[in-house]
């Protein structure tokens, strides 16, 4: 008799741990996004619930073989501290950099809901896309292990091992956006004017193509003594060619245009053209004499 309640004990206490096993499980993807020059790591989780992220879970990071360098040390925000134990290794195609958070930290997930694991700046000067390693292609052949160093990316729990699967093509890691200031401009009065945003701004770095248009925020800032241009800025926002008519009356005006990168979210930046309109003697009109 005791032996049967014995191992009625036991089948209980096993149980038990099944259930706690199943409790803890999870699963959910990984991305990486830029948001305004700052890199965050997120993990959206498939099924909601009490979880522990465990000590030995691990976010690999890559980036196209020279092309950047990411930081030793990151901002946590969910789990950590997150370190960086695998420092830059390379294959013939990427570098490969791993960050491993050292505690087990219990969260409450929401099914769908993102939390975001940790952030780093994004490198300058960049050129390229950094993404994180799928545990379902690791590098090696499969292993995760180049040159002694482990790249395996995985989220667990202490209780129950579950490895995440990675979603998006990656974070775009671009250098900044900019344009160069238009230098003063003397236009005719009352007559058409025509111009190139693209070919005078030359912008440089951002995302993507750049698309141009008539900025009438308060981002225009106006010159010392300039009065705003009151006919509208006709711009094309592939070409950047732009065209106005030129005041009637002499004085200094100015309008802005806006130059955006591609990016999610677009990066812009506003720059402002002074122009000078000169007194035009009428025709027929004799210049006085001077004795």
């Amino acid at each position: 008799m005791k032996s049967k309640i014995f191992l009625l004990r036991i089948f209980l206490l096993m149980a038990v741990l099944n259930i706690a096993f199943a409790a803890t499980a999870q699963s959910g993807n990984l991305s990486i996004v830029n948001e305004n020059g700052t890199y965050k790591v997120t993990f959206t989780p498939t099924s909601s619930g009490a979880f522990t992220l465990g000590a030995s879970s691990l976010v690999a990071l890559k980036a196209p073989l020279g092309t950047m360098a990411l930081p030793t040390t990151v901002t946590d925000v969910s789990g950590g501290p997150w370190t960086l134990t695998s420092p830059k290794q390379s294959d013939a195609n990427f570098d490969y950099w791993g960050y491993t958070t050292s505690g087990n930290t219990a969260l409450t997930l929401t099914s769908g809901t993102s939390i975001t694991l940790f952030t780093f700046p994004a490198p300058l000067p960049c050129n390229g896309t950094v993404s994180i390693v799928d545990p379902a292609n690791l590098p090696a052949g499969g292993s995760g292990i180049v040159n002694g160093f482990d790249f395996g990316t995985t989220i667990n729990s202490p209780v129950s091992g579950n490895i995440a699967s990675v979603t998006g093509a990656g974070a775009v890691c671009a250098n900044p956006l900019t344009a160069q200031t238009p230098p003063l401009q003397t236009k005719t009065a009352g007559a058409p004017a025509t111009g190139n945003a693209a070919t005078e701004l030359a912008p440089t770095g951002g995302v993507g193509a750049y698309t141009y248009l008539q900025d009438i925020s308060s981002s225009c800032i106006a010159p010392s003594g300039a009065t705003a241009l009151q006919t509208p800025v006709t711009v094309n926002s592939s070409t950047g060619a732009y065209s106005y008519n030129t005041p009637s009356n002499p004085g200094t005006y100015y309008y802005c245009i806006k130059v955006c990168d591609a990016g999610t979210p677009q990066s812009c930046v506003t720059k402002t053209y002074t122009i000078s309109v000169p007194s035009v003697c009428n025709a027929g009109s004799v210049a006085p004499s001077v004795h």
